[in-house]
């Protein structure tokens, strides 16, 4: 058993994996400041868990509270590269400084490993798929580069102080307990909340642009399965195989019953032409192997919306 935090614990992808540590018997902390993050996300979990509300930002303030913290998935994070570009110093603040501190605060503490949740987006538009970890990253919004800045600040304090870290860049992460409520909300979500509500939905551009779509459940995997060692400090998770935002729009169809009424749209702003994942530094260590194929998740993405609107 450890004691583990997880920041962005209220999130969607933090409150599954709050689940699967709870489950394997973990004394699990989540920071978060709910700002994003959603109690009913963690309600299923009873009083098992314990609870910081605060930002990122203040994380000196609860260092008696993490004490014997041996574990941290840091998830917290400003996550829009659309709004990125409007309001590039919240990005800093949040993604840049909250990390600076959270580490600062961590190198008092004795054995901590820092799984750290960076982006494919730090690929930029590679004009070659598969992205391999030995690519050059080419971040094209202030959301990608402060991905690709946290991976360099530790980077730095390995070097330094032996600080222990491991990154993974997260591809296009779906599945239930997304918001469909931002306006920037995931492709993936923003369809499978349409499908499911018998709701129209907004195609940028020709619908051709591919993506590397990852279940949850999958990346929860990948998460636990590097938290006490690895032999590198970065991995890809993705599935290896791409689809493009049309494929997703006949799934969440076939999912909802029947074709998504489409409103077509102008290129979005900055947008990757197409990107997969090379996961095979992640399958050859750790033989790790995503399990949910794009339409299964889609199903128990539409699924989970169906019993929202029904509850």
């Amino acid at each position: 058993m450890a004691k583990t935090l997880v920041t962005g614990g209220a999130g969607f992808i933090g409150s599954h994996l709050c689940e699967r540590l709870l489950a394997k018997g973990d004394e699990v902390i989540v920071l978060d400041n709910f700002s994003s993050g959603s109690r009913a996300n963690l309600a299923n979990l009873g009083d098992k868990l314990h609870i910081i509300e605060d930002s990122l930002l203040n994380v000196k303030a609860h260092e008696t509270a993490l004490s014997g913290v041996t574990r941290v998935y840091h998830l917290a994070a400003l996550i829009s590269g659309y709004d990125s570009l409007h309001d590039p110093e919240a990005y800093v603040d949040v993604n840049t400084v909250g990390l600076l501190r959270l580490i600062e605060v961590l190198r008092g503490l004795k054995d901590v490993r820092l799984i750290f949740a960076s982006s494919s987006t730090v690929y930029g538009n590679n004009p070659n798929p598969p992205c391999s970890e030995t690519d050059s990253p080419s971040p094209l919004t202030m959301y990608a580069l402060s991905k690709y800045n946290g991976e360099h600040t530790l980077s730095i304090y390995q070097s330094l102080y032996e600080f222990d870290y491991v990154c993974l860049r997260l591809f296009n992460v779906y599945g239930p307990r997304q918001s469909p409520n931002h306006p920037y909300a995931n492709v993936t979500c923003k369809f499978s909340h349409a499908a499911a509500n018998g709701q129209s939905v907004l195609l940028y551009g020709d619908g051709e642009q591919s993506r590397d779509f990852v279940y949850v459940d999958d990346v929860v995997d990948a998460l636990l399965l590097v938290s006490d060692n690895s032999q590198h400090q970065l991995y890809n998770v993705g599935t290896g195989q791409d689809a493009s935002i049309n494929d997703l729009l006949r799934e969440a169809g076939r999912a909802g019953g029947k074709p998504l009424e489409v409103e077509r749209r102008g290129d979005w702003p900055n947008d990757i032409r197409a990107i997969r994942a090379d996961i095979s530094r992640i399958q050859e260590e750790f033989d790790f192997c995503p399990k949910v194929q794009l339409a299964d998740g889609i199903d128990h993405t539409v699924q989970f919306f169906r019993n929202q609107a029904g509850a």
